[in-house]
C-alpha cells in the first residue's frame, strides 16, 4: 500500500506520542482490572481459597477443575487487557468506529490463502531462531539477570505445558478460542491496529513502525528465550496490515499461527498424530534455507500483488 495515502487518512487522528502515552495507559490500567477478574474467575473455578493466590498456578494445577479455571482466566484477563482496551481506546478517546483501523476494504479470500501459505513455510525458519533464541547465554557479569529469565521461562513453560494438554475436544476448542481467536484479535488491534498506527503517524517511515511495533509485542510477552521468533512474527504481522491496509489480515494470520499449534497439541496428545512436537524443535539447516527461500519469494509475490491490487 502506498505509505502517503496511509498519512493523508492519519490527519484526523490524535497526536502520536500522546496517544502512545494513553494507549500504554489504558492497557496498564485495563491489565490491573484483568487480572482481578481473571484471579477472581480462577478462585471461582477452581475451588480454591484466598490463602493459595501467592502460589495461584501451582494451587491449580493441583486442582481437579485448575485447567478451566486457568484458561478461562486468561481468556478473561486478555479480553480485558487488550480486545476491550483497544474498543476503549479507539471509540472513547478517538471517538471512531472499529471500520476506521482499516486503510482499505477486505481483501479477496486469495490474499488470506496466501498469507496462510506463508505462514506455513515461514515456520522451519522461525523455529530454528527459536532454537539459537533459547542456546543465547550471557556475559558471566550478568548471570544474574541469566537465572532470573530462565527461572521466568521455566514456569511459564511449566504453565503452557499444562494448557496446552488438550484431552478432549472441547478443551481444545475453548483453547483455540482464547489463545488463537481473543489472542489474534486483541493483540493485533492493540499492536497493529493502534500501535503501528500511532507510529506511523509519529514516525513517518511504515519499515520504522513496524519493527518498533513488533519489538514492543515481542517485549511485552516477558519471555527472553522466545524474542526472536516473536519479533519476526510481529514484523511479518505488521507488514501484512501495511500491504493490505485491513487489520482483518493480520488478525487471521495472528489466529491461524497460535490456533494452528493449538490443533497439532491436541492431534499431539490424543494420539491422532505420531510425531512428538518436542522433535519439531530442531530444524535441520536444508530446511531452514528451504523455509527461508520460500518465505520470501512468497512475501515479494504478496508485496507485488498488493501493489498492483492499488495501482
Amino acid at each position: 500500500m502506498n505509505f502517503n495515502s496511509i498519512l493523508s487518512k492519519l490527519n484526523a487522528d490524535k497526536p502520536a506520542l500522546s496517544s502512545l502515552l494513553i494507549i500504554i495507559g489504558v492497557v496498564l490500567l485495563c491489565m490491573v482490572v484483568g487480572n482481578l477478574a481473571a484471579a477472581a474467575v480462577m478462585i471461582l473455578v477452581g475451588g480454591i481459597g484466598m490463602e493459595d493466590l501467592s502460589n495461584i498456578n501451582g494451587a491449580l494445577m493441583a486442582s481437579d477443575s485448575g485447567w478451566w479455571a486457568l484458561m478461562l482466566g486468561q481468556g478473561v484477563a486478555a479480553i480485558i487487557t487488550f480486545v476491550l482496551a483497544a474498543i476503549f481506546y479507539w471509540k472513547v478517546v478517538e471517538k471512531k468506529s472499529l471500520s476506521e483501523l482499516n486503510f482499505r476494504s477486505l481483501p479477496k479470500p486469495a490474499v488470506f490463502f496466501l498469507v496462510i501459505l506463508t505462514q506455513l513455510c515461514f515456520l522451519p525458519f522461525n523455529g530454528w531462531l527459536q532454537e539459537m533464541n533459547e542456546g543465547m547465554k550471557f556475559p558471566e557479569a550478568l548471570s544474574g539477570l541469566e537465572s532470573f529469565f530462565k527461572t521466568m521461562e521455566d514456569s511459564l513453560a511449566e504453565v503452557t505445558e499444562y494448557l496446552t494438554t488438550f484431552d478432549s475436544f472441547i478443551k481444545m476448542l475453548v483453547g483455540f478460542i482464547v489463545i488463537a481467536v481473543v489472542a489474534g484479535v486483541g493483540e493485533e488491534f492493540i499492536f497493529r491496529g493502534l500501535i503501528q498506527r500511532k507510529l506511523y503517524k509519529g514516525l513517518k517511515n511504515p519499515h520504522l513502525a513496524i519493527w518498533v511495533a513488533a519489538f514492543i509485542f515481542s517485549a511485552i510477552h516477558m519471555q527472553f528465550y522466545g524474542f526472536l521468533p516473536r519479533l519476526m512474527l510481529g514484523a511479518l504481522f505488521g507488514y501484512f496490515y501495511f500491504w493490505t491496509g485491513n487489520i482483518w489480515v493480520p488478525i487471521v494470520a495472528h489466529i491461524f499461527n497460535n490456533g494452528f499449534a493449538v490443533v497439532m497439541f491436541y492431534l499431539s496428545h490424543t494420539g491422532a498424530i505420531s510425531t512428538d512436537l518436542e522433535e519439531l524443535e530442531t530444524f535441520p539447516m536444508p530446511a531452514v534455507i528451504a523455509s527461508l527461500v520460500l518465505t520470501g519469494g512468497l512475501i515479494w509475490y504478496f508485496r507485488k500483488q498488493q501493489s498492483e491490487s492499488i495501482s
